[in-house]
């Protein structure tokens, strides 16, 4: 019994270490503040990750800009005013281009939210600049009852130590993983994908794209429940009932499979569409779909 009290803590001592040193190297957050330009108006500072050679980004709340005219300093506001590059309300994705010589270590390779798997390790570094560890759960398309237009990547961490909104996170390897976009509850967050982050960056202009259709949101199979009349999918010739097989060749099994289809679409090509109708497989071409500012 004693030998047994022993051996315990020598593995578990093993290993932690091992997880430690695989996360030691977890890039550190830069700090961007967005001052307002309106008489007083109050500054917001958030963390942001390097994404890019040049590239910076952060999650910016649409509070902060919807009235326009605010400026974003690396650090304090005392530094000149950033380039923004891109910038998204609905999510408050903000990319500002950087001069390279301003940042420190070097750009992070991006984790695409596929090669995850349930129960990788991810990692983010705190205060002290020490890495904190958590684990992959999966995806979802909603923070309690607030729903996106895209999947989120779930993550857990320590209770007492889950990462501020805008903390960066990365996997094993140091690829960025996400930015964190909200928090349910204790020890649970969701993070925006770095997926979302190298759309932007590469369609800064893109507009978000609506097809005119409804899902049952809790239904394992994406059966079309509602019809927009004289929407993208109505003028397709696409009908309630119909269970949707792709769009543009990509695969939809569900919901989420649904949202990500359309969020990294940059709505310049027309769409193709497949549908199950009852005992045909029906392709619907040329579909416009409609488009409007993210």
């Amino acid at each position: 019994m004693l030998i047994m009290n022993l051996v315990v803590p020598i593995l578990a001592g093993i290993a932690v270490a091992g997880i430690i040193q695989q996360a030691a190297a977890v890039p550190a957050p830069f700090k961007v503040t967005a001052v307002p330009q309106q008489a007083n108006g109050e500054s917001y500072t958030t963390l942001a990750a390097r994404t890019g050679k040049d590239f910076i980004a952060a999650l910016i709340p649409y509070r902060v800009f919807k009235n326009g005219a605010v400026t974003y300093h690396l650090g304090g506001k005392e530094t000149p005013p950033l380039q923004v590059w891109a910038q998204e309300k609905l999510t408050g994705l903000t990319l500002f281009k950087v001069n390279p010589a301003l940042l420190s270590g070097t750009s992070p390779a991006i984790a695409a939210s596929t090669t995850l798997r349930r129960g990788a390790r991810l990692a983010f570094t705190n205060s002290e600049n020490e890495p904190t560890l958590g684990i992959y759960v999966g995806m979802e398309h909603s923070i309690g009852d607030i729903s996106f237009p895209l999947r989120l990547i779930r993550a857990q961490f320590p209770k007492l130590a889950a990462p501020p909104i805008g903390q960066p996170c990365y996997d094993a390897d140091n690829r960025l993983v996400g930015i964190v976009l909200g928090v349910s509850r204790k020890g649970t967050c969701h993070l925006l994908p770095a997926q979302a982050i190298s759309f932007l960056a590469e369609n800064p202009k893109a507009k978000r794209v609506r097809l005119g259709c409804l899902l049952d949101i809790n239904s394992s199979t994406p059966v079309v429940e509602g019809i927009i009349n004289g929407g993208p999918l109505a003028r397709g010739g696409i009908q309630t009932g119909d269970i949707l097989m792709s769009i543009n060749d990509v695969p939809i099994r569900n919901y989420g499979d649904m949202l990500d289809a359309t969020y990294y679409l940059t709505g310049e090509k027309p769409l193709t569409i497949q549908v199950i109708r009852r005992t045909q497989i029906v392709e619907s071409k040329g579909i416009i779909p409609t488009q409007d500012s993210r």
